[in-house]
């Protein structure tokens, strides 16, 4: 019997199922008509199952929310009094986490309306251990978790003490990229703090697919597989960390996690990522932390 790779992909239209990478693509495209999303929804919540989300994973948002934390009271001081949250998903989990870290207030920015009440009080009840019942938006905002779907974020935004994103920035398309952070320039006081996944998202429920595969494709062939449900932007570490200081920022830290890619892979990467070094093109991932 073969075995069906663990699925640790939450987007995913298809969960788990043995399928290979192009025809979920093509599942994502088809998720892209009228009703898509809603359907999208389904497929992950009685389908694959993927919602809510499971204890391990809450945790490890936790743990997240707490380096995000750690992360300003190195270069600051102190807890942030505020916190803005890019891409807050469905369940406002770094949020919750962040107001029980004592984060007294955060925003939860999203650029289309994900978030769901029962998902939320699944995550609560797990992060927040029952001391809190939110029983409507209305009880989440006095709580001190401001939803704020769909919104881009503008220079004309409340400022924050410290804004944040987990896993986001490579689904933003460059040209949006930019405003985002001319906009989180704008707000944020204190530091910006980001984690990136520098890899090719279809290999997180496809153990046999190489996590740089998509670097083998010009923008033209890849285009058909990168559907507005699942889009990559595919900039490189090095991209970024320009991106970063382009927009005024003063970059504190910066690092990323190098890959082993095949020879397969090294051979065949498409011409418009040759200029990259090595080490830049294969990195799986990255933080970077600015002020």
């Amino acid at each position: 019997m073969t075995a069906v790779p663990c699925c640790v992909d939450p987007d995913s239209p298809v969960g788990c199922l043995p399928m290979g990478w192009r025809l979920k693509a093509m599942a994502f495209r088809v998720l892209e008509m009228p009703g898509g999303k809603h359907a999208h929804y389904f497929l992950q919540r009685h389908v694959t199952r993927t919602w809510p989300r499971p204890a391990a994973t809450l945790v490890s948002l936790q743990n997240i929310a707490r380096r995000v934390v750690e992360d300003y009271a190195r270069h600051v001081g102190g807890t942030p009094s505020s916190v803005l949250e890019i891409g807050a998903g469905r369940d406002l989990a770094v949020p919750l986490a962040l107001r029980r870290l004592g984060v007294a207030k955060v925003i939860a920015s999203d650029v289309n309306r994900l978030a769901r009440l029962d998902l939320i009080q699944h995550a609560a009840r797990r992060i927040l251990t029952g001391d809190v019942t939110l029983e409507s938006w209305d009880h989440l905002e006095r709580f001190g978790v401001c939803y704020r779907a769909p919104h881009d974020v503008t220079d004309t935004d409340q400022k924050v003490d410290c804004s944040c994103s987990n896993e986001v920035l490579e689904h933003i398309p460059p040209d949006q990229l930019v405003r985002l952070l001319a906009g989180l320039r704008a707000v944020t006081v204190g530091i910006t703090t980001h984690s990136i996944d520098y890899s090719d998202h279809y290999a997180r429920s496809d153990s046999s697919l190489s996590r740089f595969n998509f670097l083998k494709y010009d923008d033209a062939q890849w285009r058909p597989f990168n559907s507005g449900l699942q889009y990559v932007n595919r900039l490189r570490h090095s991209d970024y960390v320009r991106l970063f200081r382009e927009a005024g920022f003063a970059i504190l830290e910066e690092s990323s996690v190098p890959g082993e890619p095949s020879a397969e892979i090294v051979d065949n990467v498409a011409p418009r990522f040759r200029q990259y070094e090595p080490a830049d093109l294969f990195a799986l991932r990255g933080r970077i932390v600015a002020q």
